[in-house]
């Protein structure tokens, strides 16, 4: 029977696999956000039911909240409504490309206004956002959705509701209407049987409950009579779409035995939630009935690998429900590992989400039979891949044992189409889709009143006839849409192969405001919002939005940029740049003496913002008294040392610090404080969102970047004990996290044929302080694996946890089981591009190219506007010697476009991107530039190059670079004395930033990267970096990546040093 599952339960602190709904509140007193009320509507015509959910969320705290519902649905059922409230009143969403709600609803929550957007995710998962929450208030959101009931038995169908909430709700609500129903239906709770109020043939029945804990039961038993189907119609434009529901009750056909069957058991951790116990009844019951039988087990989840074969006799299976029992579940899912053996059947246990892999099995002449006791599975892959082999689907969240039983057992009969009747069009199910028991069927007539006899059999061969009768004045019901009833029908059929289909998909979902894998539903805050988006607004403002379109206002529609428009400037830009002769002479080395640690000697320079000079800024030498102000025209002049570190400060500007090398003048950028409404989160806290900026911006302003220091500190032995000046902490070599001080003297020279030596780049090693890999370090090797498992328990959905084990392992020199370990983070989130982004990374620096090609590729496809995207798949392209295809990659992440809004996050990407071009280009010869003006592949060889990239939005990481003159280069120092050149500064997300260096100096450079806080939820776990270094000599060019969470509040991160001899 279908089920409709309904429950809600909070995670405040870790979210829960996706089995059952979660609502995920963020940051600090999140439990003072709950759900206050819930009114639950159930409206039931025939066999289909028409369910609204209206849920109140009520913020407790003094500060606004945000939160994220995650929600599964019932095969083949989709949610065709949703609405929010705006300004305290209910508005509808209306149906949007899925990408394109996607760059909208970003690009207006950059406004800090909100939109509502509910999108379809991996499986039949919804997910949507509630923000604001605003301190005292609640707000609403209504999902509703219509579902078509299946059979208790041969005369009644059923509809329960299963109601689960750990939390007293102030106000529960449940309203029931039954239209049209042939006998008294019944209505049952926990608590008993609900009285039902009759008018005609019409059933009303409701509950309502204050201070009350739902836990539920609901049970709709409704009579219907097996020997008369029930059909209802709708009619528009001489079209009748009609819906039709009968019990299909043929002679059954027993299937021959197999002798032998492959029992393939997914083990991801995705599936660690299953019913167990009824999965085992299910096998059990079958296993028994066989008798004598051949089982080869095969586990399938990160790996596929065979586990045992069991010789069943006489039905007795213990040792095989023992090994199924103790199953360990673990990692992510690659259905491109399965290899299917021979065998007479297979048994597929599986939610069917391949989160590493195409979601693609082996081609096998054998049946396979796909089962599934998780709500949050991809009922479409399990159905078509039953059903193309000539198998059937089991669906344990709505059969009885009984009937599932019965898929196994007995043939499956087919429905076959209609008997000579031309005059019935676009019918769903297709052609060939198995039957048993009850048996819907969505069709469009071209006749008003008619009979149509619909054919059942085995193979092609009809052995049943079941007629139906259209008759659209007798049959038209004023509740529900039978139109929109039929289009999801043939939503849910074309999606059995969703790429062949995508477009068509789309567009039914848009005209019938269904959501689909390309369709969203999404609310807007005003007009102007849908005229200047291009979205056509609900019933309510469509009269006004139509006038504005008449009187042309609507040419203020949000104007789309695309990063094909600047690459002319940044090429010039690059051009100037590496055409400039610049001389750098290395000084003499320095004598190191106990008082000194450089020359004395003035610098000068500039402060500026994005508008000019700025006047008035306070230069500060650290550690020290000396201080300046700039004039008028913003410039400065102080007395500093090398090695020391100018503080520029200035009123509503964020503190920029320069560490002074050879040179004599730096010039800085300050760059506005507009992060002091944006969140600082401690590593393994709950992360916090721009909802606590009032409580912490105070601490804030005190705190932004005055903390942050170099974390190379180059000075002599002997220096440290008389050195009047000297930081206690400089002297504390290894007692401080990150502190490093190099003995000896620190001379560069240049030599532009410089290259590295064997030792040629130090990477620094994730050594997080966790309690759990203290545990893991003493544990003897063989007890590591178990162990890992049992201090799982509490971490299962923290990805920094399978981060740390994962590089555990690795550092160690066990890459298969570190790669085991952290593909688990691919089954953490559906659809969580950030997540991705760090498997990307980490992935690539393991060289597991295969599995980072996969993950980029579903990054790409999941943000197709985003260059970033682009350039990550690119470059996983080329790891994998597509070389061709790489190019071309890199070509969209220039084409893509996105809105004004997004600029910040998107634009500067070009700078970076085209030298991948120059690069790849010259690397890789054969490389067809098609349209590209072979101008931008001029070759620039550079000596140095170094990118840092990372994974979360509205995140501010900068990468900054110490070159071995001592002289800090970053977003503002962008050139140094050496000659180097830095990118655009990237402060809302992703970055990436870049280092050039044309001419190589000898000497250590310190790659580094300053962390300022991030907004993001915490299932994307703390924010991680890739830095990728590119080091050329004589047209050779050797890379080095290097991945690393940062954790810590502005953390001052060493990333790697890099020697040039």
């Amino acid at each position: 029977m279908k089920n409709l599952i309904l429950i809600l339960l909070v995670c405040i602190t870790s979210l829960m696999q996706a089995q059952n709904p979660q609502l995920t509140v963020k940051g600090k007193d999140s439990s003072l956000v709950r759900m206050s009320q819930m009114k639950v509507s159930v409206k039931v015509v025939g066999n289909i039911a028409y369910t609204t959910s209206e849920m109140h969320f009520f913020n407790g705290t003094n500060r606004q909240m945000e939160a994220e519902l995650l929600f599964p649905l019932p095969e083949g059922v989709s949610v065709s409504r949703y609405a929010i409230d705006i300004n305290g009143r209910m508005r509808e969403a209306v149906p949007i490309n899925k990408n394109k709600g996607k760059q909208v609803f970003e690009a207006i929550e950059h406004r800090r206004v909100d939109p509502g957007l509910l999108e379809k995710v991996e499986g039949n998962n919804f997910r949507t956002r509630i923000y604001p929450l605003m301190p005292g208030k609640s707000r609403i959101v209504i999902i509703g959705y219509e579902q078509e009931l299946s059979s208790l038995d041969a005369t009644h169908l059923g509809y329960q509701m299963v109601s689960s909430y750990p939390r007293a709700l102030d106000t529960f609500e449940l309203n029931i209407t039954i239209l049209g129903a042939t006998a008294a239906p019944e209505v049952s709770i926990q608590e008993g049987v609900i009285a039902l109020e009759q008018l005609n043939q019409n059933y009303q029945a409701s509950i309502k409950r204050n201070q009350y804990i739902p836990k539920d039961k609901l049970l709709i038993s409704i009579p219907v009579r097996s020997d008369i189907p029930g059909v209802v119609v709708q009619s528009d434009n001489n079209q009748h779409y009609f819906f039709a529901n009968t019990i299909i009750d043929g002679a059954k056909r027993h299937k021959k035995n197999p002798s032998n069957i492959g029992l393939v058991w997914d083990n991801s951790l995705s599936c660690r939630k299953r019913d167990l116990n009824k999965e085992l009844d299910l096998l059990d019951a079958y296993i028994r009935g066989l008798n004598n039988v051949e089982i080869t087990l095969y586990f399938s989840g990160y790996n596929f690998e065979k586990k045992a074969v069991f010789d069943i006799k006489n039905g007795e299976w213990e040792t095989l429900k023992t090994v199924l029992k103790a199953t360990k579940y673990d990692g992510g899912t690659r259905y491109s590992k399965i290899k299917l053996p021979t065998h007479d059947e297979y048994l597929f246990f599986t939610d069917g989400l391949s989160s590493l892999s195409a979601n693609t099995l082996a081609v096998t002449s054998k049946p396979i039979y796909t089962i599934t006791s998780l709500a949050s599975s991809d009922y479409a892959f399990l159905n078509y891949n039953a059903v193309k082999t000539g198998g059937a689907f089991v669906n344990l969240n709505e059969l009885k044992i009984e009937e599932a039983l019965n898929k196994l057992v007995f043939q499956n009969m087919k429905f076959l189409g209609v008997k000579d009747n031309y005059m019935v069009i676009e019918m769903y199910p297709m052609i060939g889709t198995p039957v048993s028991g009850s048996f819907s069927v969505a069709g469009i007539s071209l006749k008003d009143k008619q009979e149509v006899t619909l054919l059942f059999g085995y193979g092609d061969t009809p052995t049943l006839e079941k007629a139906i009768l259209i008759d659209s004045e007798k049959q038209a019901p004023n509740e529900v849409s039978i139109e929109k009833l039929w289009a999801q029908k043939k939503i849910a059929n074309l999606g059995l192969q969703y790429k062949q289909n995508a477009e068509e998909i789309e567009i039914l979902g848009k005209k019938y405001g269904i959501i689909t894998e390309n369709t969203s539903l999404i609310v807007l805050e005003n007009l102007h919002d849908y005229i200047q988006y291009d979205i056509v607004p609900p019933a309510e403002l469509r009269p006004e939005f139509d006038r504005l379109l008449k009187q042309q206002i609507a040419n203020a529609q949000a104007k789309k940029y695309s990063n094909w428009e600047n690459v002319a400037n940044y090429y010039e830009m690059l051009l100037a740049w590496w055409n400039k002769d610049i001389k750098f002479s290395p000084p003499k080395p320095i004598s190191t003496t106990k008082n000194t640690v450089s020359q004395n000697g003035n610098v000068s320079g500039v402060i500026s913002d994005s508008s000019g000079p700025l006047p008035g800024a306070t230069i500060i030498v650290k550690g020290t008294n000396r201080n300046a102000q700039t004039d008028f025209d913003g410039k400065f002049s102080i007395n500093a040392n090398r090695g020391e570190t100018l503080v520029v400060s200035f009123v509503g500007y964020e503190n920029s610090e320069v560490r002074i090398g050879n040179s004599a003048t730096y010039n800085v950028r300050m760059r506005d404080n507009v992060r002091l409404e944006e969140v600082v989160v401690e590593g393994y806290r709950n992360s916090e969102s721009r909802a606590d900026k009032d409580e912490e911006a105070e601490d804030m302003v005190k705190e932004k970047r005055s903390v942050v220091t170099s974390s190379t500190t180059v000075v002599t032995s002997k220096s440290i004990e008389n050195r009047p000046n000297a930081n206690v902490i400089q002297s504390l070599q290894g007692q401080v996290p990150g502190l490093n001080i190099t003995t000896g003297n620190h001379s560069p020279d240049t030599n532009n044929q410089g290259f590295l030596n064997d030792k040629k780049i130090k990477v620094t090693q994730w050594s997080p302080d966790r309690i759990y890999l203290k545990a893991l370090a003493v544990a003897p090797a063989d007890k590591k694996y178990g162990l890992y498992l049992d201090l799982r328990e509490g971490q299962e959905t923290n990805p920094s946890f399978y981060f740390d084990v994962a590089n555990y392992f690795y550092d160690n020199g066990n890459k298969p089981m570190a790669l085991l370990v952290l593909s688990n983070i691919a089954d953490l989130g559906l659809e969580n591009h950030q997540l991705y982004k760090s498997l990307t990374y980490i992935l690539r620096q393991w060289e597991a190219y295969e599995d980072a090609l996969y993950t980029a590729n579903q990054v790409a496809k999941w943000r197709i506007h985003e260059p970033q995207a682009h350039r990550d798949l690119a470059l996983t392209l080329e790891d994998n010697k597509q070389y061709q295809a790489a190019f071309d990659e890199l070509i969209k992440g220039l084409e893509v476009s996105y809105y004004g809004e997004m600029r910040g996050q998107y634009e500067g990407v070009e700078d970076i991107i085209l030298m991948d071009i120059n690069r790849m280009v010259s690397e890789h010869k054969g490389i067809d530039i098609g349209k590209l003006d072979k101008k931008y592949v001029t070759k620039m060889p550079v000596g140095i190059r170094i990118i840092l990239n990372w994974n979360q939005m509205d995140t501010d990481i900068d990468l900054h670079v110490i070159e071995p003159t001592g002289e800090e280069c970053f977003y503002g120092h962008r050139d140094t004395q050496a000659g180097a050149r830095f990118s655009k500064d990237f402060t809302q997300g992703y970055g990436p930033e870049q280092y050039l260096l044309r001419n190589t100096v000898k000497g250590k450079y310190t790659i580094k990267t300053n962390y300022f806080g991030e907004t993001a939820l915490t299932e994307n776990g703390p924010a991680t970096v890739m830095v990728e270094i590119y080091v050329t000599k004589n047209g050779t060019t050797e890379r080095t990546l290097q991945t690393i969470q940062l954790g810590k509040v502005k953390q001052n991160e060493n990333l790697a040093e890099l020697n040039i001899q």
